[in-house]
């Protein structure tokens, strides 16, 4: 699957998500993420690109829920973002797959509370041949 490229102001909300993403801001990733979430909606974008969005949204949340040590919250965002995310390699310069796989080890870590977030970063792929 190929994702659409973004407009210039959502590629700004996209990467200021992913910078707020990598240094541990998880709720200010999900609020940048939202606002291009209602932006790709207010243009009537792809449904699965809407659903992609949505879906890097709910990791945000996991590892703000995971930092509160709230099982049912990781749980319940792990179950939503699958189907959303799952379907996905790459888009827009991030790798989906490895995002997916870094934080599943936050759902298995549930109950535990072991995981740090230190070396949790949105994969970037280099260039890119969705």
């Amino acid at each position: 699957m190929k994702a659409s490229p973004l407009s210039e102001d959502e590629a700004v909300l996209l990467e200021q998500g992913r910078l707020d993403f990598d240094t541990g801001r998880y709720w200010h990733a999900h609020e940048a993420w939202e606002d291009l979430w209602n932006s790709l909606k207010r243009r009537d974008a792809v449904q699965t690109e809407v659903l992609l969005i949505q879906g890097l949204i709910q990791t945000a949340a996991l590892l703000y829920n995971h930092q509160r040590k709230k099982t049912r919250g990781v749980t319940n965002q792990w179950a939503k973002l699958v189907p959303k995310l799952s379907s996905w390699d790459h888009a827009w310069g991030f790798n989906i797959k490895q995002h997916m796989a870094n934080i599943s080890v936050f759902v298995d870590d549930v109950d535990v509370w072991e995981q740090t977030y230190e070396s949790i970063r949105l994969p970037v792929v280099e260039e890119v041949n969705e």
